[in-house]
C-alpha cells in the first residue's frame, strides 16, 4: 500500500486544474508572499547553503536574487514533479547558478533531513507555506525531523511559517484547505528545541506567523 500522502492532493489538483505556476502554489496573494519572504530574508544570516522545501515554482530563491540575497548553494525540494521541472526551468533562464531542484515528499521521506546535511552540507532549512495542508501534529513532526538533523550537525537554522489562528477571523477566515495553528503551541515546541527561538507575528496582522530556531554552538 502507498503512503498517504493526500496533503499534496490539493497542490496536485491545482496543477491539474491550473498547470503549474504561481496560483498552483495556493498563496493568497503575491503581495503576502513578498511579506513572508522579507522576513525569512531578514534570518537567513548569510548561510551558504539553503534547502527550501515545498518550494513550488522557486519564488524564494528568486526573491532572494532580487535582494541580493543569494546563498552559494541553493536545493529546492518539491512534492509535485510538474513543479520542480517548472522551478528548474525559470531558474536557469535566469541564469541562477547553484541552484537544483529536487521532487521529494518530506513528510514521508524520513532519511531526507539528514541525507540534505551529511550530503549536501545544508545549513539552513526553509519552510514557507509548505506546512499548510499538515495538522500541527504532523508539522511539529516533520520540523523535528529536519532541526535534529541540523543539531546532530552542530549548528544551522530552521525557519518555518504558517497561518496563525490569532488571525482577525471575521476578515480573513480559515479556508479549506489550509490549516491554522495555534502560534504559543508553536513557540512553546519550538522553545522546548532550542533556547535560540524567535517568533515574528506582526507582519501580516497576524494572519502568518515565522518562527526561526538556531542550533546554539556555543
Amino acid at each position: 500500500m502507498s503512503p498517504d500522502s493526500s496533503y499534496l492532493d490539493p497542490y496536485r489538483d491545482a496543477v491539474a486544474e491550473m498547470g503549474a505556476g504561481f496560483e498552483a502554489q495556493l498563496w493568497l496573494s503575491k503581495d503576502a508572499q513578498a511579506k513572508r519572504f522579507k522576513v525569512i530574508a531578514d534570518a537567513i544570516n548569510q548561510h551558504s547553503t539553503i534547502a527550501d522545501l515545498g518550494c513550488g515554482q522557486g519564488d524564494l530563491l528568486i526573491y532572494l536574487q532580487q535582494h541580493n540575497q543569494l546563498p552559494k548553494h541553493f536545493i529546492g525540494i518539491e512534492g509535485v514533479q510538474e513543479m520542480t521541472t517548472h522551478a528548474q526551468q525559470r531558474v536557469d533562464a535566469l541564469g541562477i547558478k547553484n541552484a537544483v531542484f529536487q521532487t521529494h515528499d518530506f513528510v514521508a521521506d524520513t532519511k531526507l533531513p539528514s541525507q540534505l546535511v551529511k550530503d549536501a552540507g545544508v545549513e539552513c532549512f526553509i519552510f514557507s507555506g509548505s506546512l499548510n495542508t499538515l495538522s500541527m501534529n504532523q508539522a511539529q513532526a516533520v520540523l523535528a525531523q529536519f532541526y535534529k538533523a541540523l543539531e546532530k550537525s552542530g549548528r544551522g537554522t530552521l525557519i518555518f511559517n504558517f497561518l496563525s489562528n490569532r488571525h482577525d477571523k471575521q476578515r480573513t477566515p480559515a479556508q479549506h484547505p489550509a490549516v491554522r495553528f495555534d502560534p504559543t503551541e508553536m513557540l512553546d515546541w519550538a522553545l522546548n528545541q532550542t533556547t535560540r527561538t524567535q517568533l515574528r507575528h506582526e507582519y501580516l496582522a497576524g494572519h502568518d506567523a515565522t518562527i526561526v530556531m538556531q542550533v546554539p554552538n556555543d
